[in-house]
């Protein structure tokens, strides 16, 4: 039986591999592509089906995935209109926390498909940075990294989270705003977050829960795996069980923590977002030309 061979040289296969597989893009930042290395446990095989099916996905769904601009009024529109960021630091085991917060309480001007492309235009220009990075501003350039640039992979996993824990803030969504989801779009979000998302998800927290909460887990659910509903908390008596789970000094002002206001965060998110602008909309990095179904599905569940 052969040597255990080294995480360094993994990641030089699977660069290796990524560049001749006619099923993905041109090109991965090298980041990214430690992220699903690293979700999927250092496991060769495995990382590649994740990826594959990651590219597979987006391509299935340009208008959330690919056709996308950062300078788009009505996708900046909805990035505020729903702010969803990570927030700084992690926590004690590794996670980063994102959060979710309803701001424009008007379901006539929501947007399903604009939330979902400013949401995975903030995740795709997050996994290009490491997760201790606070001051992405002064290290992200307004250009594409490709693997010329950084053609030897770091191979330190350390400064990567071990997983995810995402804050939901339900208090301004009512049951117009679930009816007037797109359930193609719910369906694509959920489908890619749970199947093919380079991150894994550890839990879900739902605050500020409304009398209709039962109503809404009712519509939403046939959409959730029964894996990612079991690690969901509903907290409908304050916030003082959600303090138990994430640490006040990650929890942004609004929620009694220490850290900035979520309107703060989300401000220089969007300036970070712009600042990866060729990024994004180069389609070296997320287009293929062929895209074929693998043999099986795979869930990070």
């Amino acid at each position: 039986m052969s040597a255990e061979i080294s995480v360094k040289e993994k990641l030089k296969l699977l660069k290796t591999w990524f560049r001749e597989n006619p099923n993905l893009p041109e090109e991965i930042d090298p980041t990214l592509l430690k992220r699903f290395f690293k979700c999927m446990n250092g496991d060769l095989e495995e990382t590649k089906k994740l990826v594959e099916h990651n590219y597979l996905l987006r391509n299935k769904t340009p208008q959330i995935f690919i056709d996308r601009n950062p300078d788009d009024e009505a996708t900046k529109k909805s990035f505020f209109d729903v702010e969803m960021v990570p927030l700084p630091g992690l926590t004690p085991e590794n996670y980063k926390v994102l959060c979710f917060r309803m701001v424009n309480k008007d379901p006539k001007t929501q947007n399903s498909i604009e939330e979902s492309k400013a949401f995975f235009m903030m995740t795709d220009t997050r996994f290009t940075f490491d997760d201790v990075t606070d001051k992405f501003l002064d290290v992200a350039p307004n250009s594409a990294t490709t693997d010329d640039d950084k053609d030897c992979i770091d191979d330190d996993m350390s400064s990567l989270s071990n997983g995810e824990i995402h804050i939901v803030d339900i208090a301004n969504y009512t049951l117009r705003h679930i009816a007037n989801m797109s359930l193609m779009v719910m369906r694509a979000y959920m489908n890619f977050l749970q199947e093919a998302y380079p991150v894994r998800l550890k839990a879900m927290h739902i605050i500020n829960c409304p009398t209709h909460v039962n109503r809404m887990v009712t519509i939403t659910k046939p959409f959730i795996r029964e894996e990612v509903f079991n690690m969901t908390h509903f907290h409908t008596k304050g916030l003082d069980s959600l303090f138990e789970h994430v640490p006040r000094d990650i929890l942004p002002l609004d929620y009694g923590g220490n850290a900035r206001s979520l309107a703060d965060i989300s401000a220089d998110w969007w300036k970070i977002i712009q600042s990866k602008k060729t990024y994004l909309m180069d389609p070296r990095h997320w287009k293929v030309n062929k895209t074929e179904e693998p043999a099986s599905r795979w869930s990070l569940w």
